[in-house]
């Protein structure tokens, strides 16, 4: 499968990251499967993924000005985003044969864990704003999109689902 942003891109559409390239692109991937498609659907996913997609996904992907003279920032970016959370909370921390080890050298300290938590949480809100852009340019280009079937849960920035239980 192929990532829609490389390793490259991430600095670029997101913050300064520094961390292993493989590291990186399997974080990518991770949160392309999770966060992207979850959300867009398996329709508007497999069209997305192809090695040339359709010139209609454009904005989707890339951003820009739209029609109505609205702003998206864009998939790409969101992608980006998600990534960087993973990153900044995982992206030191390696599976060995001993378990799973943060790897330090002489001159790295390891960041707090609650640190570590609030950047997370605050790249992961950014991104869910990002995603909410792209998922607002899908509902209001339906009839360019038939492949989307939006999702009824987990649309919130804040990842609260409500559920009816019993209608009275």
């Amino acid at each position: 499968m192929t990532n829609l942003i490389s390793y490259e891109e991430l600095t670029l559409l997101a913050r300064p990251c520094s961390t292993e390239r493989e590291t990186a692109e399997a974080l990518i991937a991770e949160a392309q499967r999770e966060d992207i498609r979850r959300r867009v659907g398996d329709g508007v996913y497999l069209q997305l993924i192809k090695d040339t997609p359709d010139e209609r996904f454009r904005a989707l992907l890339e951003g820009g000005i739209v029609s109505e003279g609205s702003l998206i920032t864009g998939l790409k970016t969101a992608l980006a985003y998600y990534a960087l959370a993973r990153i900044v909370r995982d992206g030191n921390i390696q599976a060995t044969t001993y378990g799973a080890v943060v790897k330090e050298d002489q001159y790295s300290v390891e960041a707090e864990v609650q640190e570590r938590q609030r950047q997370y949480r605050e790249l992961f809100s950014i991104a869910d704003g990002y995603m909410s852009e792209a998922l607002a340019y899908l509902d209001c280009h339906r009839e360019e999109f038939p492949e989307y079937k939006a999702c009824k849960t987990d649309r919130s920035s804040n990842r609260m689902r409500i559920r009816v239980i019993n209608k009275i």
